[in-house]
């Protein structure tokens, strides 16, 4: 029978978070042999990536696999994880992202009296103003469920110096271990579509994963690329399109059935200009997610 660990380790999006799993999976195993009276908390972490890396997917998988333990966390509320955007606030201005956090929380314990179980906080909007007193005055509170949460901030910062800058500074509230998590590569992601696709039955011929391989790598390409995000979208359109066209002849792909998306065609120009505006002009912002 496979176990969670077993689950995790054979994940290849997971390769990132395998050396943190295997500490975790020691420290259980030790803490199970070697009964100890004070409870061994896990670091907090910081995580470094780019939108649409699949955090919700790693998320899923790190809760799975803590509670499958048994001893190493304790979960307690109508969920096991929530995601939350902290929004930037100037320090001229009123500060109403704790209490948002707060309602977040209370949402997540539901019927409980409280939660106990991970957070993933998006911090991109702080990373310029991590020294400013509301963030401070966030992390204290933090820091003060430390041994309640099991806390995740998240940046997509690739600034090397940002970046240390930013975890010595959280180091003085957590105790932070970064994990960067890193886009699949071409042959993965093109993994993800072809799994995708037979989902509504549909399977790539040689030719069509070819010509998709290319319409990934040159999305891959492009600085705004969100990965999975991008690629769940590209996955239904391929799959309207097919359905939508006529007769269905046959369930297999081949590279004229997807010409509408080949690298140069108009859905991956439009895809790529879309990706472009909406991070200049900043449509993507926080809330609890």
């Amino acid at each position: 029978m496979e176990t969670c660990f077993d689950k995790v380790m054979r994940q290849k999006e997971a390769e990132q978070l395998r050396p943190l799993i295997r500490k975790w999976e020691t420290l259980s195993e030790n803490m199970r042999d070697q009964p100890v009276h004070a409870p061994i908390l896990l670091p907090d972490m910081l995580w470094v990536a780019k939108s649409g890396v699949g955090k919700t997917f790693f998320l899923e998988l790190i809760a799975e696999y803590l509670e499958s333990k048994g001893n190493l966390m304790e979960f307690y509320g109508d969920v096991k994880f929530f995601e939350f955007v902290l929004g930037y606030t100037p320090p001229a201005a009123p500060f109403s992202e704790l209490q948002r956090l707060m309602e977040a929380v209370k949402n997540a314990a539901g019927f409980r009296s409280e939660f106990k179980g991970i957070l993933r906080i998006d911090v991109d909007e702080w990373v310029d103003h991590y020294e400013e007193r509301y963030f401070a005055h966030f992390m204290e509170y933090l820091a003060a469920h430390k041994d309640t949460w099991f806390i995740i901030l998240s940046v997509s910062c690739a600034d090397k110096q940002k970046l240390h800058n930013l975890e010595a500074f959280l180091s003085m509230f957590l105790r932070i271990e970064r994990v960067e998590l890193k886009l699949p590569n071409t042959q993965d992601l093109t993994d993800y579509i072809e799994k995708n696709l037979a989902a509504y039955g549909l399977t790539l011929a040689t030719d069509g994963r070819e010509l998709l391989g290319k319409t990934v790598d040159k999305m891959r390409k492009n600085k705004y690329f969100d990965g999975y995000k991008s690629l769940g979208l590209l996955c239904q359109e391929i799959a309207y399109t097919v359905f939508s066209s006529g007769k269905l002849a046959t369930r297999e792909l081949h590279a004229d059935t997807l010409a509408a998306f080949a690298p140069d065609s108009a859905y991956v120009e439009r895809t790529v200009a879309n990706l472009e505006k909406v991070n200049t002009i900043g449509l993507v912002k926080g809330g609890a997610v």
